[in-house]
């Protein structure tokens, strides 16, 4: 599914960082003062020419007068659709975009970074008991398929346990579940890609009684954790609290789940599965 320019143009506008420099009064300049790079580089960071360097984003985010995590969703090329998104959900996506790790367990259902076009549009398309707009369906792809972008380049290092669940619910016709889990097995041939699966014999462990959660770790400070549930999604940042989880999904990855090749193999078999469903 290509993109067209205008649509992709309007996904990489950066007038908030634009915004953002006029709201404490400084121009480019100024700014790039503060920054120490040229007023040139400034101006390709608001029109989305290039991207500040994760040691950039520290000085850049004081110069603005605004938070890092604030500056990293101001960066992201995630679309805003007719209107704005939850300040929540932008910040993830910027923090998702900067990250150069994520390790997440997700027992919903095919995790969003792994999701076939098809396979979106069928979930999107039942988040609402009453319906979606099909400009929102469209909206929702484009989006996931911008995202998935640094695991297939390799520019995040994606670890990842999911259940059995989540690969058996039925999302669209059999024919789009044995693309998505065959999509599964490409995808976790990547240098940068490590997928687990826990079967249904491991029965009660940690990481299944605390639900989905991610673990973000950027090159700047200690990793975060993102949970998500009604009402919104939340960053964890205590140290702690952060450790805990971490320990948590380390003991499902290495204690629970299957080996990677065991998973794609598992998975593949789940693939051949659905495909004689048709």
């Amino acid at each position: 599914m290509l993109l067209s320019r205008r649509f992709y143009d309007a996904f990489m506008r950066r007038e908030r960082l634009i915004d953002a420099r006029k709201a404490v009064g400084l121009n480019q300049e100024q700014v790039a003062d503060l920054v120490g790079v040229d007023r040139t580089t400034i101006g390709k960071w608001e029109r989305g020419d290039s991207t500040p360097q994760p040691n950039q984003r520290g000085a850049y985010a004081e110069a603005l007068g605004v938070e890092l995590q604030e500056l990293n969703a101001m960066l992201t090329s995630m679309p805003q659709g007719d209107g704005e998104m939850p300040a929540w959900l932008s910040t993830y996506l910027g923090m998702e975009q900067s990250a150069t790790r994520i390790a997440s367990y997700e027992p919903r259902c095919v995790y969003g970074l792994l999701q076939t076009p098809a396979y979106v549009e069928d979930i999107v398309s039942h988040v609402s008991y009453d319906g979606v707009s099909e400009a929102y369906i469209a909206r929702t792809v484009e989006t996931r398929l911008i995202r998935q972008k640094r695991v297939r380049s390799g520019e995040v290092e994606l670890s990842l346990v999911q259940p059995e669940s989540a690969l058996r619910l039925r999302i669209g016709t059999p024919d789009v579940m044995a693309e998505q889990l065959s999509t599964m097995v490409e995808l976790s041939r990547l240098p940068n890609v490590t997928l687990r699966i826990t079967r249904y014999e491991a029965g009660q462990y940690e990481a299944r009684r605390l639900g989905a959660f991610c673990i973000m770790s950027h090159p700047w400070g200690t990793p975060q954790v993102h949970i998500e549930g009604y009402g919104g999604g939340r960053f964890i940042t205590d140290a702690e609290e952060v450790q805990y989880f971490q320990g948590v999904y380390e003991h499902a990855a290495g204690r629970i789940a299957l080996s990677p090749s065991e998973s794609r193999k598992f998975i593949t078999g789940l693939a051949k599965e659905w495909s004689n469903r048709r």
